[in-house]
């Protein structure tokens, strides 16, 4: 490697002595720790100041070792123990990357291959399984490679985090990379590495992501490697388990806490950056129908997230982001055979999946805060509701008892007003004399992070259900897919808190000395001092940074429930059931007339192009709803 900047030109790999070899890297390690641990102001005024030139070259430098590593035949478990410690040294250093890149303009040509070189010989020696547990080695030398497997990995990984964090469009870099996975050593390791899936990996989906994420190259390359039999296999196995346990005595009683597998989280997010790659259309669309079937292996776990919710609001963000990806890349190739055929259309475990994620839907879209906040419904909309219960004969509802997601969050973090919820609350004095005289209703910060991440759940919800139209379009079923009283619910609970959240925040902006005085007189804090006074400027603003982004989710979620609608609508009209027909218009009337949707828009979307969107649905939908009254009045 005395092609590598800094280096004097007779050296090379085969000057060093095998024996010498492990001592070094040993020492590259320590050094760079001590190169870059932080130091004190005194022995930086004595000593040598560490610029970015001198760690970019001390990377190069241990890529340039890690290359002979690959090189040196004589000893291959040596070798493969000396590049998991240059690894890990290469990682340690990659971690001071802001500005610079260990790849620079003009470099030669053979330096690249010994990068190249480099690299591939990290993937192969890091296509070793990695437990989570030790237990699951077969014997002390398995456990061994594990764990240079996974110091390989954090090299690796850090090596494509660095290239892919690169905000401009180096040729280098590029050139690099089609150098790189071009490969046949690399196919091979990457092969082996998507194997590693249905071996119960749990780390191993990480580093594929990397690989997806750094170059268009990469992600064809994956795709091409079997990674979603791979992924497919291990949802099989896991859903066999499942339906095993499920059906013996323990889960009778422990169905209930039974918990995902803990790579489902890994594998979803390998599957969102594959379906988020610019793959050919072919490939996306063998990738597309390969992901609905795990999702149908998936199906019962799902539908345990989705209704557990918020146990665990993260796995359940990434189970919608993928699902909704996945039906986007089925959509744009609908019409082809594959698609057809596949279980999008016709299969009953997607069906109950589809399901939970409207029964989620709803729920989130009924309460996007607590229930004692909220405003009173439309008296039309609650009538419809009451008149479709009692239509009911044999079936017992209660009205009265409402169990919300939000009895199971608890309440932490700094004490915050209560949030507007609608149009009359978004008034100073009323956010804080009206509730905050109750036990427990005041809001904190833990609340508003909860009705984000609720919001943004529901989003995303909303969007898989949007690209699915195209599919219950195909599906002759005789039953409507949305339940219009939910919807309508959702609307005005959506509209009323984004209007009432922009009114707040224009308040905020117009009067923000009011404010302070009213805290100051407010029974929840009690101020005696300029630095208290300065906390409480500090939570006004933490409180308008939170309901700027739950204002505009619930705006965006506001007009996406209107787009449902009006979907359902226009597909309604091709059947004739007067009975669906009055329910879906006694619901959506008077949910339009209490929002005002068509004149005002939904509020939060901070675009006057957005708003102006949300009006036309909304007056396009009562077009539908007059095309229905018209046709229904013929019946």
């Amino acid at each position: 490697y005395s092609f590598l900047p800094g280096i004097t030109e007779g050296i090379v790999a085969e000057d060093v002595v095998p024996e010498c070899a492990m001592p070094l890297c040993n020492a590259v390690l320590s050094l760079t720790e001590v190169l870059l641990e932080p130091s004190s102001a005194e022995s930086d005024a004595d000593g040598p100041e560490i610029v970015e030139e001198d760690t970019a070259r001390v990377c190069m430098l241990i890529i340039g070792a890690i290359s002979s590593c690959a090189s040196n035949e004589s000893d291959a478990s040596s070798n493969d123990l000396c590049g998991a410690l240059l690894s890990c040294a290469l990682a340690r250093v990659l971690t001071t990357s802001e500005t610079w890149c260990i790849i620079s303009e003009n470099m030669p040509s053979r330096v690249l291959e010994i990068y190249a070189n480099a690299t591939s010989f990290l993937f192969n020696i890091s296509a070793t399984p990695v437990y989570a547990s030790q237990d699951q080695y077969s014997n002390a030398h398995d456990m061994q490679r594990g764990e240079i497997a996974l110091a390989t990995r954090s090299g690796l990984s850090s090596l494509f985090g660095h290239l892919n964090s690169l905000e401009t469009d180096d040729s280098m870099v590029e050139l690099f990379c089609s150098k790189l996975f071009t490969l046949e050593s690399v196919r091979k390791s990457a092969c082996r590495l998507s194997q590693l899936i249905a071996a119960d990996d749990n780390y191993v989906a990480d580093l594929l992501q990397q690989i997806v994420l750094l170059h268009t190259d990469g992600a064809r390359l994956l795709a091409k490697s079997g990674i979603t039999s791979e992924l497919l296999s291990f949802a099989h196995s896991y859903a066999t388990e499942e339906k095993k346990y499920l059906s013996s005595h323990m889960g009778v009683s422990g169905a209930a806490s039974l918990k995902s597998p803990p790579v489902l989280n890994g594998h979803l997010s390998l599957l969102n950056v594959l379906l988020s790659s610019p793959l050919q259309a072919s490939d996306r669309t063998a990738l597309s129908i390969d992901t609905m079937k795990i999702f149908k292996e998936y199906s019962c776990a799902g539908e345990r997230l989705l209704q557990s919710y918020p146990a665990d609001t993260e796995l359940t963000m990434k189970f919608l982001e993928t699902l909704y990806l996945t039906y986007s890349s089925l959509k744009k190739a609908a019409g082809s055979v594959l698609v057809d055929n596949s279980p999008a259309h016709v299969d009953e475990p997607l069906m109950k999946l589809e399901r939970s994620v409207l029964s989620v839907t709803y729920h989130l879209s009924a309460f996007p805060f607590p229930n004692d906040l909220l405003p009173p419904l439309p008296i039309g909309l609650i009538n419809v509701e009451k008149i479709h219960a009692s239509e009911m004969k044999t079936v017992v509802t209660s009205l009265t008892v409402v169990n919300t997601w939000w009895d199971n969050v608890p309440d932490s973090g700094a004490p915050l007003p209560t949030p507007p919820t609608g149009s009359s609350d978004a008034g100073v004095l009323h956010r804080y004399n009206t509730y905050n005289s109750r036990a427990g209703s005041t809001f904190s910060e833990g609340k508003y992070q909860h009705a984000v991440k609720s919001a943004k759940c529901l989003d995303v919800a909303l969007m898989v259900l949007l690209s699915r139209v195209a599919f219950v379009a195909k599906r002759n079923t005789g039953t409507f897919s949305v339940d219009a009283v939910a919807i309508a619910k959702g609307l005005c609970r959506c509209s009323d808190a984004s209007r009432a959240i922009e009114d707040r925040l224009a308040s905020m902006k117009s009067h923000p000395e009011e404010d302070i005085t009213t805290l100051l007189s407010s029974t929840i804090v009690n101020p005696n001092s300029q630095g208290d006074q300065r906390l409480l400027s500090q939570s006004l603003q933490l409180e308008k940074e939170y309901l700027v982004e739950v204002g505009s989710c619930l705006g965006q979620c506001a007009e996406k429930l209107i787009s449902l609608a009006l979907q359902d609508a226009r597909r309604m009209s091709e059947y004739e059931n007067d009975q669906e027909w009055a329910y879906f218009i006694g619901a959506m009337t008077p949910a339009l007339d209490h929002t005002q949707v068509e004149s005002k828009g939904v509020g939060c979307l901070f675009d006057d192009t957005n708003t102006e969107a949300s009006k036309l649905n909304a007056q396009a939908l009562r077009q539908e709803l007059e095309k229905m009254k018209a046709n229904f009045l013929r019946l």
